[in-house]
């Protein structure tokens, strides 16, 4: 006879911080307005960039590539629109994803959403082992997550999130292997760091501080412990050989296909005249700065790591010198891609990692300075209450974006005047324009458009973001704007295999490249209007 399991052993206390996960999750997902954006393409503040992400798993799907062929939307002067950035891994499992579900923007969010969320579990799990205590190892973790970065990004197309998780996991995971010596910990983090690192160089913050201190321990025990820094060389140079392979072929493939539609070079600060690094100083607040962490929170940072440092005697020494050496890290990241720190915020993704680093560190130094103050529940209930108002910070600025006239916006925390304006217009320009292209597909499907018929897409300054919209390869006036005049732009996409030329907003209809173009009307949707090229 089988004995079933009893509720106290279904409900056993190991499994509590899953299901309070789980719980913790659902309430985020539904707090910050997810399901108000879940089943729509790429949608405010860094559309553009978002659309290109986008656009790759909709080739993967449509054109159903070979791994090592991705490709975009936006075809330019090369027929097939080949090109890659970041390594496409979850891209392509989007795309298998969506043989069996179809096509919804949601299974990519959901993808990036879950690797981050699953990483800042994994970030719980590390700081209860350090500080064995679990309010606050939760705190360190929901800190983190309240940075209005990660509630914008995290539920997005936008790679830097889950490259984000995944190194989350792997510090985990790095943790574990150091204060075990068991092998199999090292592996996980070496190819979770690996994977992080292939969708975003930028996501190895923890992996060069974490591995720049251990090298130095384990240089001086060498003589007693050789195995370890053996072992520590060949993760360090697997890491780097994998990202220096992939770098090396997104390179040369680039080179033989679509090149330059990203970037892979450096924006450092020498490189910028004076006038416009101050340009760049004087919107960093209200353009970047708020957007990574609530300005209240941001200072008491800044106070927690000056305190690590003052009390160093009682600051875990291994901790301060990673959080040192991530800080160091970050300040010479933001010098190498300065000319970005304007309104490119996302850049910053990766560097939230010193939100729980510094957190932590601070932790161990109050522990050790004052194990009372440590354990006091007036301390604690403190620190919850401005958790929740970073976490209640991180939901208005999340869903700012996607409706400032939400009332959980307007109704809640003041904004600055000149984030506010900037919203209304967003959301005001989004509902005049882009809000237009919604459910248009089913309808260009009807009138006989297939996605491998190229169309041109106008107005759209970026490769990719009209064309996800209409889930079509073709043009948009990326690239012809500059490099052709007049009727000759439209010409020469005709040249390259344009067949149908989507227009939105009537005073485009006026444009030199459009206007000889439009006497082959077949059909509108919500002002869009769709003319057949052919005999042109």
């Amino acid at each position: 006879m089988v004995k079933l399991k009893s509720p106290k052993r279904i409900l056993n206390t190991k499994f509590i911080p899953v299901y309070l996960f789980l719980i913790i999750s659902a309430g985020l997902f539904f707090l910050m307005g997810y399901p108000e954006v879940a089943s729509k393409g790429p949608f405010s503040r860094h559309s553009y960039r978002q659309g290109d992400s986008y656009a790759f798993a909709l080739n993967y799907y449509y054109e159903n590539n070979k791994f090592m062929e991705p490709s975009v939307l936006c075809v330019c002067e090369e027929k097939g629109g080949k090109t890659v950035s970041e390594f496409p891994v979850l891209y392509y499992l989007t795309a298998k994803t969506w043989q069996l579900t179809g096509v919804s923007p949601l299974v990519l969010r959901l993808i990036n959403l879950a690797i981050l969320f699953i990483g800042l579990f994994c970030l719980y799990k590390l700081s209860f082992e350090i500080l064995r205590d679990h309010f606050w190892a939760s705190t360190v973790s929901l800190l983190m997550f309240s940075s209005p970065l990660l509630g914008f990004y995290g539920f997005n197309f936008i790679p830097n999130t889950p490259a984000l998780g995944f190194a989350l996991i792997a510090s985990y995971y790095s943790y574990k292997y150091h204060t075990s010596s068991k092998v199999r910990f090292l592996l996980l983090a070496t190819i979770l760091f690996t994977l992080g690192a292939l969708i975003k160089i930028s996501s190895l913050f923890a992996f060069l501080a974490i591995n720049a201190v251990l090298f130095i321990r384990n240089i001086r025990q060498v003589k007693q412990k050789p195995r370890a820094l053996l072992l520590q060389l060949a993760s360090a140079v697997f890491v780097f050989a994998l990202v220096s392979g992939w770098y090396l072929f997104a390179k040369d493939y680039n080179y033989r296909n679509l090149d330059g539609l990203f970037r892979q070079d450096i924006i450092p600060i020498w490189d910028l005249s004076s006038e416009h690094v101050q340009r760049i100083k004087d919107s960093a607040y209200t353009n970047t700065i708020i957007y990574f962490l609530n300005p209240v929170a941001l200072i008491a940072l800044a106070v927690f790591f000056i305190t690590s440092v003052i009390f160093r005697k009682k600051t875990d020494q291994t901790l301060l010198a990673i959080t040192t050496i991530l800080l160091a890290g970050i300040i010479l990241f933001i010098l190498l891609f300065f000319d970005g720190m304007d309104d490119h915020e996302y850049f910053l993704i990766d560097v939230t990692v010193i939100i729980p680093a510094v957190t932590i560190t601070f932790l161990t130094t109050l522990k050790n300075l004052s194990p009372g103050l440590y354990h006091s529940a007036s301390l604690r209930f403190s620190a919850f209450i401005l958790l929740l108002f970073s976490l209640n910070y991180n939901m208005v600025m999340t869903r700012v974006h996607y409706n400032p006239h939400d009332k959980l916006v307007t109704r809640n925390i003041p904004l600055p005047n000149r984030v506010m304006e900037y919203w209304k217009w967003a959301y005001w320009d989004w509902e005049i324009k882009l809000k237009r292209y919604e459910g248009i597909v089913p309808y260009i499907r009807n009138l006989g458009i297939r996605f491998e018929d190229k169309i041109i897409s106008i107005p759209d300054e970026s490769p990719n973001r009209t064309l996800t919209l209409l889930h079509q390869k073709g043009f948009t006036d990326y690239h012809y704007w500059n490099n052709y005049e007049g009727i000759r732009r439209t010409q020469r996409k005709i040249e390259l295999g344009a067949k149908y030329l989507i227009v939105q907003g009537d005073e485009n209809l006026l444009r030199e490249d459009v206007a000889p173009f439009t006497q082959n009307l077949i059909g509108e949707y919500n002002g869009i209007r769709i003319y057949k090229l052919s005999g042109e």
